[in-house]
């Protein structure tokens, strides 16, 4: 499938999403705060596979029937020293890759402050620690490379989102494997650049929706 063909699919998923909600887009984000910063506006993609590399499925991702991430509260460390010793040669370094329904292959780069894993280090990795702070010993990238996963590769109905400029997003409810949610912010969203094929960003949330 070429880049166009997926823009074209993800252009009927809009169309196909705005339709289940009667003519217009889902809504129910909040605006975001200047801490998200521009890079995290809200926008549109979609799913169906798992990293080659078997880094974001490692740790058992999974997800409820109406697309929950669902983070399990022990498991493995997320990506693993091995993948991010390929960040320190390389900022385009694949931590892992999904196959989505709406874009093909969209793949999460080591990155940088403005995408990428490292922007999500940086800007989120608060918010995530928060998520996961008294439940298990998971850390906050265990956290974000599960949410991807489940996101990306099971999407809830309506999902992708188009908000134009480029970009995609992908909303879900956060739960753990005990059936607790976390206290504050017990949502995700996922920005995913359609042009480049890039997760852009991935953090918790306190609004269902794009």
């Amino acid at each position: 499938m070429t880049r166009s063909q997926r823009r074209s699919v993800a252009g009927v998923a809009t169309v196909v999403a705005a339709a289940l909600v009667g003519g217009g887009l889902v809504a129910g984000g909040i605006a975001l705060t200047a801490e998200r910063g521009t890079d995290d506006a809200v926008l549109g993609g979609g799913s169906t596979a798992q990293s080659p590399t078997g880094v974001a499925g490692a740790g058992g991702s999974s997800s409820a029937a109406d697309g929950t991430v669902v983070i399990p509260r022990r498991g493995p460390d997320l990506p693993g020293a091995a993948v991010l010793d390929r960040c320190d040669a390389s900022s385009r370094a694949e931590v892992a890759q999904y196959d989505t329904a709406a874009l093909g292959p969209v793949v999460l780069q080591c990155g940088t402050s403005s995408q990428g894993y490292e922007h999500i280090r940086v800007r989120h990795d608060r918010d995530w620690t928060d998520v996961v702070s008294g439940h298990g010993s998971r850390d906050w990238d265990d956290a974000v490379l599960t949410a991807l996963q489940t996101v990306l590769t099971e999407p809830r109905a309506g999902y992708p989102q188009d908000a134009g400029d480029g970009k995609v997003c992908y909303a879900a409810p956060v739960a753990f494997d005990d059936g607790s949610r976390p206290a504050r912010e017990p949502f995700v969203k996922v920005i995913v650049s359609a042009t480049t094929d890039r997760v852009i960003t991935a953090y918790p949330t306190d609004s269902d929706g794009c």
